[in-house]
């Protein structure tokens, strides 16, 4: 495999233990309701796997659907390319997890009410949701594109060696 290979890995970790830890701070809420901190995580840093949440039950009901039918798949198809040496499963689970980060992002957006703005400045998004999208978002974009260099260099050394 490329020396680069294993950053692929990053995109559907990342995708894996964010959808991770949401599922486990809605669990604990589910314990401790009362606590205000959950609450914050919950409401706040992970209203983006919540808005998805939404959306996706409205067509499957499944306890834990996003962990369990759409995270953990990407993050064994992506294991299993490291290990095996498969850079198609591998390409395939970080292009993937891009796909669903950005099902995320438009979930998240296409939920939130517009707000209104009284100055003429741009506002900048300063809810931490904002920020975890940041960081799936690169990760996945990350990820994606090395796999992307990867298959372009691949074929070009193919195609030197005919």
């Amino acid at each position: 495999m490329a020396p680069l290979a294993k950053l692929q890995l990053v995109g559907p970790a990342t995708v894996f233990a964010g959808v991770l830890a949401s599922e486990g701070a809605v669990y604990a809420l589910d314990r401790w309701p009362t606590s205000m901190t959950l609450w914050y995580l919950n409401l706040r840093l992970f209203d983006v796997f919540q808005q998805s949440h939404y959306i996706l039950s409205s067509y499957v009901r499944l306890e834990y659907f996003q962990l369990f039918c759409i995270a953990l798949p990407l993050l064994a198809l992506a294991m299993w390319g490291i290990v095996c040496k498969r850079p198609l499963a591998l390409g395939l689970a970080s292009s993937l997890s891009l796909t669903y980060v950005c099902l995320l992002v438009c979930a998240r957006y296409v939920t939130d009410a517009p707000t209104a703005q009284a100055s003429l400045a741009p506002s900048i998004p300063v809810r931490p949701d904002f920020y975890l999208g940041l960081v799936l978002v690169g990760s996945s974009c990350l990820s994606c594109a090395v796999s992307h260099v990867g298959y372009i260099r691949a074929v070009m050394a193919r195609g030197d060696d005919e």
